[in-house]
């Protein structure tokens, strides 16, 4: 298989790795996945690990964090709005340093709710009331890209520093 990239941007490995992701969820329940982009900070570092569970994910209400599969890629993002139509639930969701909603999720694209973030050592529950300064934090982020690079830049692990 290539790495070419398909019409959507998304590359073949790219969407196997989302099928393979969609059917572990839907065999076990559970998934734990590494994230690697900066859409979540401050609540989601890149390299963070994620526990996502598929149990309940259709009652997942504004401030959950949700995983769904759009154009072949896996997206971790914070519901904003749930609205409910003829044509089913749909969840409305942004990632915290982003300053635009994604397209309304759908129930078949919808694979769980994020129940463990793991940061080294660390276990954190996301929660849905965020805090006043991590709001803050977002916004700044959300405003600034040089915030943000150098956000990541100091707050990035060290590994393999040698003297």
């Amino acid at each position: 298989m290539n790495r070419a990239a398909t019409p959507h941007g998304a590359t073949t490995w790219e969407r196997l790795g989302c099928e393979l992701a969609a059917e572990v969820l839907r065999s076990s329940g559970t998934l734990r996945l590494r994230t690697m982009g900066a859409s979540m900070l401050p609540a989601v570092w890149p390299g963070d690990t994620l526990t996502v569970s598929s149990h309940d994910a259709s009652e997942a209400l504004p401030g959950d964090i949700v995983l769904f599969r759009r154009e072949g890629k896996l997206v971790a993002h914070r519901v904003v709005k749930r609205t409910g139509s003829s044509t089913g639930i749909r969840w409305v969701t942004r990632g915290d340093r982003l300053a635009d909603n994604d397209a309304p999720v759908s129930t078949h694209e919808l694979l769980g709710r994020v129940t463990t973030i793991e940061r080294g050592s660390r276990k954190l529950t996301p929660t849905p009331r965020r805090s006043l300064a991590s709001r803050l934090i977002s916004w700044i982020l959300r405003s600034s890209d040089f915030c943000t690079r150098l956000t990541l830049f100091v707050g990035r692990p060290r590994r393999g520093i040698r003297k």
